[in-house]
């Protein structure tokens, strides 16, 4: 990049106008290795991994903003020859699709958020009623050293009740094997100033024109809890889902919808935050 920061990509390759596929926070390019084949037909797929994760650097200026993100992926499209694209985010990549639509409308034929359309800078306030909530702590072991990576991708596999080898290889991506055990390859500073500079940058939804999709999911599923959880654990993250985060959802989902010209929202049914991994097809 401009500054001098490495940015790994994926181009899955293909013909005719692009695609280009942004990660969610914690995830890399790799989360889309089942998806984006899907996508290729009659276009041009590639997936970006911002930077601090998986194999892109760490920033050289320290800088994780918005601007300096959405700057990365105006810069890796221009590297590659691409004028416009349809651009796809998942979860925290609504930041990035936000500010691409809004600022950056010529290079931008569609936008489509995967439960990522959502203005996280009031997320704080609006859980905070609803604080006799939580969710039951769920014990990862991450630092174990019998955590190799093929366990790791069917304990990550089954938590998100999925079975796709995207899974497997995001892992390989965003994890450093060290005498420990496996640990993340980002550190939790980096983590921690990217969520900062998404929430420090809402969506204006009413300065983007182009044609733009968000597909939310139902909350009523008991995601991202080890396969072994117990019924009761399960049952217990699905009232804390639809009780807490559900509410929320819904007014975001209406603030998307009447902030967009031409904005479309979409709720899939019995689907969880990696809805994409869930039902790729």
């Amino acid at each position: 990049m401009s500054d001098g920061t490495r940015i790994d990509y994926v181009d899955w390759g293909g013909k005719g106008p692009a695609i280009v596929l942004l990660a969610g926070l914690g995830n890399s390019a790799r989360i889309f290795d089942e998806l984006a084949p899907l996508l290729r037909r009659g276009r041009r797929v590639i997936a970006i991994t911002r930077r601090g994760y998986g194999l892109s650097g760490d920033a050289a200026t320290g800088d994780y903003g918005n601007t300096r993100l959405v700057g990365d992926v105006i810069e890796v499209v221009d590297g590659l020859g691409i004028r416009r694209a349809s651009f796809v985010g998942h979860s925290l990549a609504g930041g990035e699709l936000g500010s691409l639509g809004a600022d950056h409308p010529d290079r931008v034929r569609r936008l489509i958020s995967l439960d990522a359309a959502y203005d996280r800078s009031a997320v704080p306030a609006s859980w905070q009623v609803c604080h006799r909530y939580r969710v039951p702590r769920v014990p990862t072991s991450l630092a174990s050293r019998r955590w190799r990576d093929g366990a790791m991708a069917r304990w990550r596999a089954g938590a998100l009740g999925v079975g796709s080898p995207a899974v497997s290889s995001d892992l390989a991506a965003t994890m450093r094997a060290n005498p420990e055990g496996l640990r993340p390859r980002t550190p939790p500073a980096i983590a921690g100033a990217i969520l900062a500079g998404d929430m420090a940058a809402p969506p204006r939804y009413t300065k983007i024109k182009v044609p733009s999709l968000a597909l939310y999911t139902s909350k009523d599923v008991a995601e991202q809890v080890p396969a072994t959880a117990t019924p009761a654990t399960r049952r217990a993250v699905i009232a804390y889902s639809l009780a807490k985060i559900r509410p929320w959802m819904m007014r975001e989902e209406a603030r998307f919808v009447a902030g967009q010209r031409c904005g479309v929202a979409y709720e899939i049914p019995h689907s969880g935050h990696y809805l994409f991994l869930e039902r790729p097809a």
